[in-house]
């Protein structure tokens, strides 16, 4: 008789550590993933399907703008542009908000709907003369122009934007314009005074 109770203290302390672990292994496995990490800046993010990822970041703090509801107005706006035929075109996937500093990370299928959700005209395509015969500089910082490209592969496009923040692309740039500043071989930051161009492949 001693021996059977002990050995059912023994199972329910078994059954007991067992539950602890399942507890705690599915409370972590719901721990959110921090999309946004440490970035402070406007960022973009094209991948290589082209699809866009942006961590859009403002500071409320100098304004009256009340942001209490920020985040549901943003998910209103982005279920408003989804609608039934555009099932995912755009994903909220973290709100962070800080002393009126705000962070949000949102994902577009293509910089189509970039574009159309947030207004812009930003431009990715393999047409460098899209805005004429341009100057630009390698990554050595020489001095060329679209026509001293050799585009006859069409391995080489030509991304523009006109907003200030900073850009990585899957791929590598290979010329830029005066807007830009390299941070290296995928990575820019467009200085938003005017019509920034990078020339990747």
């Amino acid at each position: 008789m001693f021996i059977f109770r002990n050995n059912n203290k023994k199972i329910s302390i078994i059954i007991l550590t067992v539950l602890t672990v399942c507890i705690f292994v599915t409370a972590c496995g719901k721990k959110k993933e921090n999309y946004i990490g440490d970035i402070n800046e406007n960022t973009i993010t094209i991948n290589e399907d082209g699809s866009i990822r942006e961590i859009a970041c403002q500071n409320f703090s100098d304004t009256s703008y009340d942001i209490s509801g920020l985040e549901d107005d943003i998910k209103s706006e982005i279920d408003k542009y989804c609608g039934s035929d555009k099932k995912d075109a755009v994903k909220l996937l973290q709100y962070k908000e800080e002393n009126k500093n705000v962070r949000v990370a949102i994902d577009y299928k293509s910089l189509d709907d970039y574009n159309e959700f947030n207004g812009t005209s930003y431009m990715n395509g393999q047409d460098l003369y899209a805005y004429g015969d341009v100057g630009l500089k390698d990554m050595a910082g020489n001095d060329i122009y679209v026509s001293g490209i050799d585009n006859s592969s069409a391995a080489y496009k030509i991304l523009s934007a006109d907003d200030a923040f900073t850009l990585n692309i899957s791929g590598e740039i290979v010329y830029y314009n005066g807007h830009v500043s390299i941070n290296g071989s995928n990575s820019a930051k467009f200085d938003g005074l005017g019509n920034a161009i990078i020339i990747y492949k």
